[in-house]
């Protein structure tokens, strides 16, 4: 057994399947360093407000298993943290990471609201309901700089004159779990995303009507105020087209399933149709999930992949032109909402430019494995389209083979 098996491995994404990768190897007695750019962990599932098919709260889970991360003595957690260069020296890892620390240090924060309640500017909000540890964040295009929370803060949590802070670590191995993104929809002027606020991608939507949001689960316009009559859900907008992305996004079709049965549960006057190219509910109890009856309503499923959605002069609704091609027949639906399912792509999809390092990835941005010396493990979207279940298998499995790599070494 070689020295090497004394130095951590470094886990590249706080999301649910860097997060279960790291309790994974900790649990099993290798040390972890994870690290995630954004100051929050639990990536694109913090902002989900249910998970299907149990329809649970989606940061229930989460929030266990971050405070578990937290808290074990063998990992070690950098937020607001990105790696900057990686590459292989004498058998290890040699890793160069800034961070960027925030104005208000959550570590510090003893969440007593006395910054909030002396901005005059109101910049001073909570990160989240469900963030831990709590803590409140500076939102700096408000902030005037008067620093009046600095002088009122009992814990000397908050510096504005804080810089980046550069750190160099070795490492034995290391785990890609970086998730996803929206990729823009605009450049497909067809989808009419940015021409309404009534046409908002899955994860807008999501965020727009969750529990925990500012609307508390109300199901309401975005233009006005007021209750939409009927939703489209767009399927593959962007997926399965060559023009963005080549491949099923896997997660789409029990998404909008999902989002537009829990639209019927809060409002059953609302009628939700989900326009879909093929109806992929792959995973125990999807497809049962896909049959329910919601308060005496199903959501109606049509066959046609809409080719022009366009909002109607004077806000009088949205136009879905589209084939149904069961019944072989074209027409013209208005609807109140739509909401756009498919465009969610690898975050290692364009690295950015000033990154002297980045995995072996295919067109796709989903990293080849083993290619080359830092592409060996990858986990979530960070290998394939995947859900979150699938996601944490996924990390379960790329952490045994990290801990196998070592004990071979």
């Amino acid at each position: 057994m070689n020295s090497t098996n004394a130095f951590p491995v470094l886990i590249i994404g706080g999301g649910v399947a860097g997060i279960g990768a790291a309790l994974d190897m900790a649990g099993c007695g290798h040390a972890v360093h994870l690290v995630e750019k954004r100051r929050i962990l639990g990536g694109q599932v913090a902002k989900l407000d249910k998970l299907y098919p149990t329809d649970h709260c989606a940061f229930c889970p989460l929030w266990t298993d971050i405070k578990k991360l937290r808290e074990h003595p063998l990992i070690t957690v950098h937020t607001s943290t990105e790696v900057r260069e990686l590459k292989r020296v004498d058998g290890l890892l040699h890793a160069v990471m800034v961070r960027k620390p925030p104005v208000i240090d959550e570590i510090v924060c003893v969440f007593c609201g006395k910054c909030a309640g002396v901005c005059p500017e109101a910049a001073i909000q909570t990160l989240s309901d469900h963030f831990y540890p709590p803590s409140y964040w500076v939102r700096e295009e408000l902030c005037n700089k008067c620093e009046r929370c600095v002088k009122t803060c009992p814990t000397g949590a908050i510096d504005f004159q804080r810089t980046e802070e550069p750190s160099e670590l070795m490492f034995d191995d290391v785990i890609w779990a970086s998730g996803f993104t929206e990729v823009d929809l605009t450049q497909l002027p067809e989808f009419g995303l940015g021409k309404d606020p009534d046409i908002m991608t899955a994860m807008e939507f999501e965020e727009w009507t969750a529990e925990s949001g500012a609307n508390k689960g109300a199901i309401i316009k975005k233009s006005k105020p007021s209750i939409p009559r009927n939703l489209a859900f767009i399927q593959c907008a962007g997926a399965r087209d060559q023009r963005l992305l080549s491949y099923c996004s896997a997660v789409c079709c029990m998404h909008a399933l999902k989002q537009a049965q829990w639209a019927i549960r809060r409002n059953p006057e609302i009628q939700c149709v989900v326009f879909y190219t093929d109806l992929r509910t792959v995973g125990r109890d999807y497809y049962e999930y896909s049959l329910r009856d919601i308060s005496g309503s199903r959501v109606r499923l049509i066959r046609g992949r809409p080719s022009l959605i366009y909002p109607l002069p004077g806000r009088e609704g949205i136009a879905v032109k589209f084939e149904n091609t069961m019944t072989q027949k074209r027409e013209i639906w208005k609807f109140d909402m739509v909401v756009l399912n498919g465009n969610i792509g690898s975050s290692l999809r364009r690295r950015d430019q000033e990154k002297h390092f980045s995995p072996d990835v295919s067109g796709d941005g989903f990293v080849n494995p083993e290619s080359d010396e830092i592409s060996r493990f990858s986990c979530g979207f960070s290998a394939e389209p995947a859900d979150v279940a699938e996601s944490v298998i996924q990390a379960s499995s790329a952490a045994l083979k990290a801990i196998l790599a070592k004990r071979n070494k």
